[in-house]
């Protein structure tokens, strides 16, 4: 019987349980929001505009024959046309599958691929998107058994006869979020409509949030981050929300804080990486004129919360009004539809040192409804200050895996959800230090090292013996480094060079990124256990130590080439 430490008191108390009425409900008070385009003028668009084109949309899919409970894929970058798309699966009865337009830069082949397992998983038959990817609908089709309807929101007729409108039921199944990673069959987690608003009413209700908040957010929104603590915690609490393309910050990040100084944004969030690239790209002239003062809310969460990372930002932007007490380091995940701790109202963030050396961010305490635990390796409740495996119960979990019900099983247990992540309560906070998982973090997205490795093998064409990948922190960058090390047979520099090459631009086709650092070693350098399985822990190990061989001198550091996409 597994026993919880920390326990979110209170109960949930929804005004609205579906994504219809909450929209329906926005429409009528009259809330907006705008999409603003690089350093352009943002666009204003009210909440009665968006019900409007979402309402055509939903109509063109049920004539279409989209029926309730249908899953449709929505493939479009952040802006209006997205916000139609999706709203308007929601009022069609269907259950929306958000997937990026085009992560990629360039590789849309390669990428078509990956939305093309998705689709397979989901049985989506209908996918709605815009211009860009029309040429490539022949490689989304594959063999035409899944994607049979295109829509394209922009063509969308105006002028659709009458029609009744599916009224969902709270427990139905609102949206499919795929988890990152192409290797095998895609983790498709489903939430529904009551998940969705009760994580969105739960962050709103721990930080006080009121219609006179305003939030600037650049995450995208097939991603949960974006889609649920922007999107949805300001549909909720029906504040304007101001929502930029994540290319728009990426490319010039001080955007970010030009649009949060114009709005007088009191809340933005992020992963810790995009608070580090903001204190290491944006001069001191870009600061001139700019004002954060409102700012109440600054959540970091999605990967590991870096103590410099946040220090740093208060020193760097404290001449422009940003408050420290305003940084909030808070944990979730996908499966929990995305909060489950919080900084306590009112509480200054802290941070311990954790082993010795490491300093630890605490994420806070449970948001209301949610109990976390802290189990040993032998599956038993363990106590403050000991380490162990993060488990969660909460009324937003997720309903489980789309059709995988072996998955499921190995996450759900007994209402309790198993994270993968390990952490330790301490003075009544959880401070998360790491992963059971070897899941690799980069900018707050999960990638299976299965997946560079498997790429680096097809790419290096019978040059890579076998490869395999790990994270390793990366304290000035604040977020992980990609590190994939290849197992060569002797190769000169040049051939070394072109492999770095030809494997760093497959990754980037594939998965929209690289490796940060690419190792080459000799053959038999990559450990396995037993049963076959690569030991990335110990090849980590090994590459911090610096005590990998290289290709002729087997107590040298081999070469290594850093790379940015």
């Amino acid at each position: 019987m597994i026993q919880p430490l920390l326990v979110g008191g209170g109960r949930v108390a929804l005004d609205v349980t579906t994504l219809p009425e909450a929209l329906e409900r926005s429409a009528s008070s009259g809330a907006h929001l705008w999409t603003a385009e690089k350093d352009a003028d943002a666009l204003e668009l009210s909440m009665r505009e968006v019900m409007e084109r979402a309402t055509r949309v939903a109509r063109h899919l049920i004539a279409e024959g989209v029926k309730k409970g249908d899953r449709v894929v929505v493939m479009l970058p952040t802006g209006p046309e997205w916000l139609a798309a999706f709203f308007g699966v929601q009022l069609a009865g269907g259950v929306a599958v958000p997937v990026g337009p085009n992560l990629s830069f360039g590789g849309m082949d390669r990428y078509a691929e990956t939305v093309r397992a998705i689709l397979d998983d989901a049985g989506a038959h209908v996918l709605v998107g815009g211009k860009p990817i029309e040429p490539y609908l022949p490689a989304l089709r594959g063999d035409g058994k899944t994607l049979k309807t295109w829509v394209r929101v922009d063509e969308v007729p105006e002028h659709l006869g009458p029609c009744v409108f599916p009224s969902p039921d709270a427990d139905q199944a609102a949206v499919i979020q795929y988890t990152s990673g192409t290797t095998g069959r895609p983790k498709g987690v489903v939430l529904g409509h009551r998940a969705l608003l009760t994580n969105a009413w739960m962050i709103g209700e721990r930080a006080g949030m009121k219609s006179t908040d305003v939030g600037v957010s650049w995450l995208p929104l097939f991603h949960d981050m974006g889609l649920v603590g922007a999107l949805f915690t300001s549909l909720y609490w029906q504040f304007p929300l101001l929502m930029m393309p994540v290319e728009s910050f990426l490319m010039q990040p001080r955007r970010w804080l030009q649009w949060m100084s114009k709005k007088r944004a009191t809340m933005s969030v992020a992963p810790n990486f995009a608070y580090q690239l903001v204190i290491d790209r944006v001069a001191e002239r870009h600061l001139d004129g700019l004002d954060l003062s409102a700012m109440r809310h600054a959540f970091n969460g999605s990967e590991a919360v870096r103590p410099s990372t946040l220090r740093g930002f208060e020193q760097r932007f404290a001449k422009i009004g940003f408050d420290g007490a305003a940084h909030q380091p808070v944990y979730g995940m996908a499966e929990n539809t995305l909060a489950a701790t919080f900084p306590r109202v009112g509480a200054r963030w802290n941070a311990r040192t954790y082993d010795g050396a490491l300093e630890i961010a605490s994420v806070g305490t449970p948001l209301v409804g949610v109990s976390v635990a802290i189990v040993g390796d032998d599956g038993r409740s363990i106590g403050a200050g000991q380490t162990g495996e993060i488990r969660l119960q909460s009324p937003s979990l997720m309903h489980g895996y789309y059709r995988n019900e072996e998955a499921t099983a190995a996450v759900l247990k007994d209402g309790w959800l198993r994270t993968g992540d390990l952490g330790f309560v301490q003075d009544g906070e959880l401070h998360v230090t790491g992963r059971a998982k070897e899941l690799i973090i980069k900018r707050g997205r999960n990638y299976p090292p299965d997946d560079f490795e498997r790429i680096a093998c097809e790419a290096g064409k019978g040059r890579v013996i076998r490869a395999a990948a790990f994270g390793s922190n990366n304290e000035k960058m604040g977020t992980e480094d990609v590190v994939v090390v290849l197992e060569t047979r002797p190769i000169t520099e040049h051939e070394r060079e072109q492999l770095v090459r030809d494997v760093f631009g497959a990754m980037v086709g594939e998965l929209g990124i690289g490796a940060d650092v690419t190792v080459t070693v000799p053959p038999r350098t990559i450990e396995r256990t037993t049963s076959g399985k690569l030991r990335r822990a110990a090849l980590r190990t090994r590459w911090l130590e610096g005590s990998l061989p290289r290709h002729g001198d087997p107590g040298e550091l081999p070469a290594e080439t850093a790379a940015e996409p």
